[in-house]
């Protein structure tokens, strides 16, 4: 029995071994995507407590010309920055918080809240943010949705001065024409002052209701689970995270194997004495 244990252990660490030699190695059919730099510069920076530069000028989704400030002043605003030609969680953030919190949720749009997605990609244009808030209001499906829901798009420099108070780090990537960014939103007093992080792709409606209710308070995951949530193209390196973060998850994975050596191990002694 003891053999048999060894064999399994001895094979559940080859398999390890292989998966992480596999995942971390670059693929020789697919160039880096990001040459040079370090992926954990482009996790969520946060910057709770400051201001948002509510005077930056943004494009509503009929093509006009409006501050972000417009939005601000009533009830608290969720802030989501992401580009509607993304390909990888863009998308699946925004469709979680719309219909897997929003939708569940007592809150009417633009009374207990905005929400206001900023596309941080200047090729997008006013009637895609007109198609994408079609989209999203009809997932919340509530009456008067998009009363509460806006997609704005705007030029380099204003989409970066808000990136940088929010500490929104993000690179556009040519080889995979995308570009990389931290997965999550953020939530903003009335007034314009960032009071909360929402890290990663989806929230519950609890979590959501409380980020909305105690907007002070920050609980913002550590930077290597920040490192983990970054939205990016499948096989983007994680430059020198790349071993702790993919090292923390087999460990994990071996741990988990080895309890359940053990387990069997004294269930079969237990059985035959």
């Amino acid at each position: 029995m003891k053999r048999t244990a060894w064999v399994l252990i001895v094979a559940l660490v080859l398999c390890a071994g292989t998966l992480l030699a596999a995942i971390t190695l670059p693929s020789p059919s697919r160039p880096a995507l990001v040459a040079g730099g370090d992926l954990a510069e482009l996790a969520f920076q946060p910057h709770p407590g400051a201001r948002l530069p509510l005077a930056a000028t943004t494009t509503d989704e009929s093509g006009r010309p409006v501050t972000l400030g417009t939005y601000f002043g009533k009830s608290p605003v969720i802030l989501v920055l992401d580009y509607l030609r993304c390909t990888s969680l863009c998308g699946v953030t925004l469709r979680n918080l719309v219909a897997g919190a929003l939708a569940k949720l007592p809150l009417e749009p633009g009374r207990d809240y905005e929400l206001v997605a900023i596309s941080i990609d200047p090729r997008d244009t006013a009637a895609d943010a007109a198609a994408a808030r079609t989209k999203y209001a009809a997932l919340l499906d509530r009456e008067g949705a998009e009363r509460g829901m806006h997609f704005l798009t705007a030029t380099a420099p204003a989409v970066r001065a808000v990136a940088d108070a929010v500490g929104f780090p993000y690179r556009y990537d040519s080889l995979a024409d995308a570009y990389i960014h931290p997965a999550g939103f953020i939530i903003a007093a009335p007034d314009g002052v960032i009071s909360r992080y929402v890290e990663g792709v989806a929230v519950a409606p609890r979590d959501l209701v409380g980020a909305l209710a105690d907007a002070e308070q920050d609980k913002s995951p550590g930077l290597l689970t920040r490192i983990v949530l970054l939205c990016h193209v499948q096989g983007v390196p994680l430059g020198r995270f790349t071993v702790p973060v993919l090292t923390a998850f087999t460990a994990a994975d071996l741990a988990a194997g080895f309890a359940l050596i053990a387990l069997f191990t004294v269930i079969r002694r237990r059985r035959h004495g």
